[in-house]
């Protein structure tokens, strides 16, 4: 073999090694996300209710116990993954009410609000017939089988359910207080592998503590059907509603009537042949003249008021006798006394008997406004309107105050099942409520034309979340936007602030470059200048040259000067602008007769550097002007700080000049321009005879701005730091040049 040969072929059976680890490491990562990993017993924390995902009910933690307070059909709590494989789920598990069941929901997916409305498997106690039942849910239900629970099941009273998935081996298993077992399994070929568990009541409320889950076993598997072979669903082995007769095989199917609960007693002897009226026709009842009257229909709330409905319109039913409390839901006939009332009628002593049980409700759909005209008083309705205030009423009452198109409304549930989603609904919200409209003043207080009874907080209904221009919002965007304007006006200033550092450096830079070199030079100029002169005898031939460059040497030197100095004024920055302003003033006019006076007004602040030095050059120029033209015999310099503004005002008494676009010579234009770069205004009074006043008006940072800046880290850095380091520099520089003058200035 070549080695070309032996090392295409190691390349080969690397690439082929390092496949076949590729894919046994997604093979076990695979296998190990579609197996139960072993939990601990206690995996599952009932006291952790974010852990649970509900579908319809109102579900809440009481004293670490799951409850659900709704006797919906199908309302599920669900928890765990859809990977969950062959495990064992076990609770203890109560019944509220009766004639419904609650259990345990094994290897569920696809869940949705309604009645069996999962793919998954559940088993239950059922108290209507007493039985443990067991079946497959698929958006329809499937009964395998139910088996009898002995001595019987009862409400208000825990029993203790296990549910295992093994394979396709469905086991359920329930023990009742005083040990009694009852088992019930089916073995499915073509069964759901994997899925969540769950909690779920039908027609009932329910109660579920002490919830665990663990991974099963073979052992879990015989223990529970003590090694008995497990039969096969039957797919024709159907059990439909309640009344449906079951096969023969069933041993729930010979049941006799001391076994079945009141609630069947009285559907299966009450027959729906009785001649009831339309509730409509209640209105037209003689007002004060009680009548006796039947009516059929269908429940629409029980609490604090019965309240019966049928497609015509609804009644409330005060001071009842039933042999079985009537649910919401169930089909009823009531026989009793009526009375017309403003906007609908009230039965009161009526004699109420359940025709048959859950039937469907449905809401009619009205507004605010068709509601307060009183037309659908004790009706099931549904409304929208904006949620202006909550509060808590008395007797665990919870109380909404709504409003829609200029219509307030007010809406009243019982109990405190619903109260974490009550806390957590905002003002301004829009909402969506299902309940009973009432114009009862007992309910709406004569603050609103109608109120809504809920059956529960959970017939709210959140549409909208609050707008985003409400008032807090509004603030807190207008502070934002002002934060974001500070903080950007702040950079601003930053940046513009270390641009007049960089450019005053590099003036100072040159300044000292130009004294160093260019200054320096024409003094030296000068100086041979003058000792060659010296040094001729005959200086009748050269005198006048020789004076005449002298003197231009000694005017280029002092042009220098005045350059050096207009790129930074040294004095500037040691003594402040009005005794710069002074100083200049004075050396203008030494030697003269011109009396120079400075004066301050108003409260001293820090100026800042670019406005310092632009009023100083105003200045200047107007101080030189009035030398140079107005030969008058004063000169007042004058600074005023004000609350807004700055103003400079250079006034002489010389013999002054008319004002017009004419007169403006180039140093005035000059001045103009730089009051713009300030955005200051510049204003020259004069006249023949009167003298000048030249007034520059400065805008400055507002008082609270003055106010508050100096006192931060801002003032502290920039002002201390940079202005007062460039002081010091100054006054260094200042020493050094007396102490080492230089040969000619």
């Amino acid at each position: 073999m070549t080695r070309w040969s032996r090392s295409k072929s190691g390349v080969a059976l690397g690439l082929a090694a390092s496949a076949a680890l590729v894919a046994l490491f997604f093979s076990v990562r695979w296998y190990s996300s579609r197996t139960l990993r072993q939990p601990p017993y206690h995996a599952v924390q009932i006291e952790r209710q974010d852990d649970w995902q509900t579908f319809g009910g109102a579900w809440e933690m009481v004293d670490g116990t799951m409850r659900n307070n709704s006797d919906e059909n199908g309302a599920k709590s669900m928890n765990g993954s859809t990977d969950l494989k062959d495990y064992l789920v076990e609770a203890d598990v109560q019944l509220l009410g009766q004639y419904g069941d609650a259990g345990l929901i094994i290897r569920a997916s696809n869940e949705e609000e309604g009645v069996d409305a999962y793919d998954g498997y559940y088993a239950g106690i059922r108290d209507l017939d007493n039985t443990l039942i067991l079946g497959r849910a698929g958006y329809g239900w499937i009964e395998y089988q139910a088996k009898r629970v002995t001595p019987r099941v009862f409400a208000q009273q825990w029993y203790h359910l296990k549910l295992l998935a093994y394979g396709c081996n469905i086991v359920a298993a329930t023990t009742s207080s005083s040990g009694q077992v009852t088992t019930d399994a089916i073995q499915q070929p073509d069964c759901i592998r994997s899925g969540r568990f769950g909690l779920k009541s039908f027609q009932s409320g329910g109660l579920w503590r002490n919830v665990q889950v663990r991974a099963a076993t073979d052992q879990d598997l015989i223990s529970m059907t003590g090694g008995a072979k497990i039969p096969l669903a039957d797919p024709n082995l159907f059990v439909g509603p309640l009344g449906k007769p079951r096969t023969n095989s069933d041993p729930a199917s010979d049941a006799e009537d001391q076994y079945l609960e009141p609630l069947y007693l009285d559907m299966r002897e009450h027959h729906v042949d009785l001649d009831g009226q339309p509730i409509a026709n209640l209105r037209a009842l003689a007002p004060d003249k009680p009548a006796h009257v039947t009516i059929q229909g269908v429940v629409t709330l029980t609490f604090p008021t019965l309240f019966v409905e049928d497609s015509t319109g609804g009644v409330a039913i005060q001071n009842f006798r039933a042999k079985t409390p009537p649910e919401i839901g169930d089909q009823v006939e009531a026989r009793g006394d009526a009375e017309l009332h403003d906007f609908s009628s009230v039965l009161k002593d009526a004699e109420v008997h359940i025709l048959w049980s859950h039937a469907p409700i449905h809401s009619m759909g009205v507004t605010a406004s068709q509601a307060a005209t009183g037309s659908f008083d004790a009706q099931y309705i549904e409304v929208e309107g904006h949620l202006e205030n909550k509060e808590e009423g008395p007797n665990h009452t919870l109380v909404l105050d709504l409003a829609e198109d200029n219509q307030s409304f007010r809406a009243i549930a019982n109990g405190t099942s619903g109260a974490e989603f009550f806390r957590r609904l905002k003002n301004r919200s829009r909402l969506r409520l299902r309940g009973i409209c009432v114009v009862d003043s007992a309910y709406t207080h004569d603050l609103t034309p109608f109120a809504i009874l809920l059956p529960s907080i959970n017939d709210v209904e959140v549409l909208e979340g609050p707008p985003w221009w409400s008032t807090g919002n509004i603030v807190a965007a207008t502070i934002a936007i002002l934060l974001l304007i500070l903080a950007a006006q702040t950079l601003h200033n930053y940046i513009g602030r270390w641009r007049l550092i960089a450019v005053l450096d590099e003036r100072q830079r040159l300044a000292h470059e130009m004294h160093d070199t260019l200054a320096q030079s024409f003094a030296g100029i000068g100086f041979q200048l003058q000792a060659i002169r010296d040094e001729i005898d005959d200086k009748s031939a050269i005198d006048r040259e020789l004076d005449l460059a002298t003197s231009m040497v000694r005017r280029s030197h002092e042009e220098a000067k005045r350059s050096i100095a207009a790129l930074r004024p040294e004095l500037l920055e040691s003594v402040g602008l009005l005794r710069a302003l002074e100083q200049s003033a004075n050396n203008m006019v030494a030697g003269g007769a011109i009396r120079v006076s400075a004066l301050i007004s108003g409260e001293a602040h820090s100026i800042p550097v670019l406005i310092s030095d632009t009023l100083f050059r105003i200045g200047q120029e107007a101080l030189a002007n009035a030398v140079r033209h107005a030969s008058p015999s004063a000169l007042v310099v004058s600074l005023i700080y004000g609350e807004a503004a700055l103003q400079l005002l250079v006034e002489d008494d010389g013999k002054g000049f008319v004002v017009g676009a004419d007169s403006a010579g180039f140093g005035i234009r000059g001045m103009r321009k730089r009051a713009d770069t300030i955005s200051a205004e510049l204003q020259i009074r004069s006249a023949p005879g009167q003298g000048t006043t030249v007034q520059a008006i400065a805008p400055m940072p507002a008082k609270l701005m003055r106010r508050l800046w100096p006192t931060t880290i801002w003032h502290f850095f920039w002002e201390r730091r940079f202005h007062g380091q460039r002081q010091g520099q100054g006054q260094r520089q200042a020493t050094n040049k007396v102490a080492n003058p230089p040969a000619y200035r």
